[in-house]
């Protein structure tokens, strides 16, 4: 299935509009997040064919990885051979592409490790500019210790660190409950006057606000 949205700010000088495609329940969401005929491709699960319909005759300019799991980067491959740009990720997220128990591929039923050319590696707190994105990038480990979450403007691309009322599993190679309590209260405190649009690996978009003050894990920190 595939649901499209958009997110639109009087604010900026280009309007941001955020498509996003889920055409199966072992896939997460890839977001197709564009600025006029600029597009960056956010988690590249789903069908090329699919992503290059709704992409059209944009201009993508990157591609962004929230972590290394299998279920978040399996047609990274195929992308690759459609739009020669660069892939951005945690330096740990390629580990994984690169392992199969590690990426959790294997329970997937795929067997052989990813192996990409020109990736970019970005870290807490880095800023990107690609044309007229500006992304920051924030480090929250726990469901992985690779694990990105994306600040475009008003709105966190969280993967799996932070869905509707729930967050992602911390039981798989190199997660870790500690740490992804850390990490939800780092982005719970983000929270000032502003609010934020969620949009998770899995699952529908939410706010920052209504996750402080519905979400069982940020309620408890």
């Amino acid at each position: 299935w595939s649901i499209y949205c958009c997110c639109k700010s009087s604010n900026y000088l280009k309007i941001m509009n955020i498509e996003v495609l889920c055409e199966h329940p072992n896939n997460a969401n890839t977001y197709i997040v564009s600025k006029g005929s600029n597009v960056i491709i956010i988690d590249p699960a789903n069908d090329v064919r699919s992503i290059k319909t709704i992409v059209k005759d944009r201009n993508v300019i990157a591609i962004l990885l929230t972590h290394g799991h299998y279920d978040h980067f399996k047609e990274i491959t195929k992308l690759l051979k459609e739009y020669d740009v660069p892939c951005y990720m945690h330096k740990n997220a390629n580990l994984k592409l690169q392992n199969i128990d590690l990426s959790c591929a294997r329970l997937f039923g795929f067997n052989v490790p990813t192996n990409i050319e020109k990736i970019k590696f970005v870290s807490e707190g880095q800023k990107l500019t690609l044309e007229d994105f500006e992304i920051k990038c924030l480090y929250k480990p726990g469901h992985t210790d690779c694990s990105m979450v994306y600040m475009i403007e008003d709105s966190l691309f969280t993967g799996d660190v932070l869905f509707e009322d729930g967050i992602g599993r911390c039981d798989l190679p190199t997660g870790n409950m500690v740490v992804m309590m850390r990490s939800l209260k780092e982005l719970k405190n983000l929270y000032k006057n502003e609010d934020y649009t969620i949009y998770p690996g899995h699952g529908d978009a939410t706010t920052l606000y209504k996750e402080i003050k519905t979400n069982y894990y940020l309620l408890k920190n």
